[in-house]
């Protein structure tokens, strides 16, 4: 029987670098828990505070896995980091509008969830040790927002309208985890497609588990993550940096796979799925798309009306 080996030369260092990676995750969000706690003890306006906790939010996410594409990075291209901060930026102030937007949708309309599933309530009963049941619905929740999340991220590959806008991020060549904006329209897009329907299907009620809250608050950054450090064997049911890697690759044989964030098992499901072999990292990019430099390129790369689509033409050549 061939005997597994951790994805690159070093498969020791790789494992025990893993473990540090998820330990100063932890000890960034837990930082950025305390500063958070002194922004909102300071007298300022409530949007401002939320702004700005907001910032810290992506700033403490990105530092941990920053650092780690320092020290391991695995495409000398996507070592740049400089090219993307001012979209986050400008990324970041929309999504916290989107978000009183959504609010603001749910309270006018009413919207409750059909299922309301609480960990004090379920835990009373549970035949469970309650650690194993804030696991599982924390794995619940993220489950079904990734059933969501598929469907939408397939028909964004699909439809010309979303293509349009969702081409910004494919069109990173240095793609890590600072530079892995989208484009500010996108989380508008979810609105309908995710929030609302998961709004009204279900609201699971999990307590904060140290380490895995921490892990999966920083998953977004993770899985652009330009670095050696990788899940290895558990991508099979978590969705890492190699996984993802594998959905902007220019490669053929890559083309509209991998479209779960979380877990590969709606790509296996839905016949989507790619798993990489070791040390599988492809270039990425499109064929007639550079990506943006400027704010203007940014905010008007897309044109959603524009005719003769072909998601196959998009890809970088190689």
């Amino acid at each position: 029987m061939k005997k597994f080996s951790f994805p690159g030369r070093n498969g020791l260092f790789l494992f025990f670098g893993l473990i540090a990676l998820i330990l100063l995750i932890e000890v960034s969000i837990r930082t950025h828990d305390y500063l958070q706690q002194v922004l909102f003890s300071v007298s300022a306006p409530v949007w401002l505070k939320n702004n700005l906790a907001s910032y810290l939010g992506f700033s403490f996410a990105v530092i941990p896995l920053f650092l780690t594409e320092l020290v391991l990075p695995n495409d000398e291209i996507s070592k740049d980091h400089r090219n993307g901060i001012l979209f986050w930026i400008l990324s970041i102030q929309c999504n916290y509008f989107y978000s009183l937007l959504v609010l603001a949708i749910i309270h006018y309309f009413h919207i409750g969830p059909i299922f309301n599933l609480s960990f004090e309530t379920m835990s009373k009963n549970a035949f469970w040790n309650p650690l194993f049941l804030n696991i599982f619905l924390i794995m619940a929740t993220l489950l079904i927002f990734d059933f969501f999340y598929y469907w939408f991220h397939r028909t964004q590959h699909t439809i010309q309208f979303f293509w349009e806008f969702h081409k910004v991020h494919h069109s990173i060549k240095n793609l890590n985890s600072v530079v892995s904006y989208h484009h500010v329209l996108e989380e508008l897009f979810r609105i309908p497609f995710i929030t609302i329907p998961l709004a009204i299907l279900i609201h699971i009620n999990a307590p904060t588990l140290v380490l895995l809250s921490s892990f999966y608050a920083v998953y977004g950054q993770f899985i652009h993550m330009n670095a050696k450090i990788n899940l290895g064997p558990l991508r099979w049911f978590f969705a890492d940096n190699y996984y993802h890697r594998i959905h902007h690759s220019i490669a053929e044989i890559h083309y509209n796979k991998n479209y779960s964030a979380f877990f590969p098992i709606w790509d296996i499901v839905f016949r989507t799925a790619h798993f990489p072999k070791n040390n599988e990292f492809p270039i990425v990019g499109l064929v007639d798309q550079e990506q943006p430099k400027t704010l203007k390129e940014y905010l008007f790369m897309p044109k959603p009306f524009k005719s003769g689509f072909s998601r196959r033409s998009k890809r970088r050549s190689i």
